[in-house]
């Protein structure tokens, strides 16, 4: 099975925090490419994803997207299976899960970003959703 990795970050790449799958059987969650969290994958969480994956994996890869400008405080979402050159989603989105890359890589989208939220939540509550560089000027 193919490691698969699914990253959402601001514009200037502030507060990045990504999710590896490798082989659905571990998982990694990375913060500004610092590993937060490594552990299995529950059998629940390995057979809601495993189909969701492996369709994402027979659809042919689309042409790389150019982000989507004028959104200063989007998020920026990237979808990648490691064995491939190129990312096969890149979305820029005001709200999460990220929607507009088709059917079923939207399903995998929300199913990675709900995984990943709740990995974040159950480590510390303050990180339990992506911080946008203004909200951190702001919040000092």
């Amino acid at each position: 099975m193919r490691t698969v990795m699914y990253e959402r970050s601001g514009k200037t790449n502030t507060g990045a925090q990504a999710l590896r799958l490798e082989g659905l059987r571990h998982l990694r969650v990375l913060e500004q490419g610092e590993s937060l969290v490594e552990r299995d994958l529950t059998a629940e969480e390995s057979r809601r994803l495993l189909p969701l994956v492996e369709q994402a994996g027979q659809s042919p890869a689309p042409a790389p997207l150019a982000p989507a400008t004028g959104e200063s405080d989007g998020l920026m979402v990237t979808l990648a299976f490691e064995d491939e050159e190129l990312p096969r989603v890149r979305l820029t989105t005001a709200h999460l899960p990220a929607r507009g890359a088709g059917a079923a890589l939207d399903a995998l989208l929300a199913e990675l970003d709900a995984l990943l939220t709740a990995e974040l939540h159950t480590r510390a509550p303050r990180h339990a959703h992506a911080v946008l560089p203004h909200q951190l000027r702001e919040e000092e």
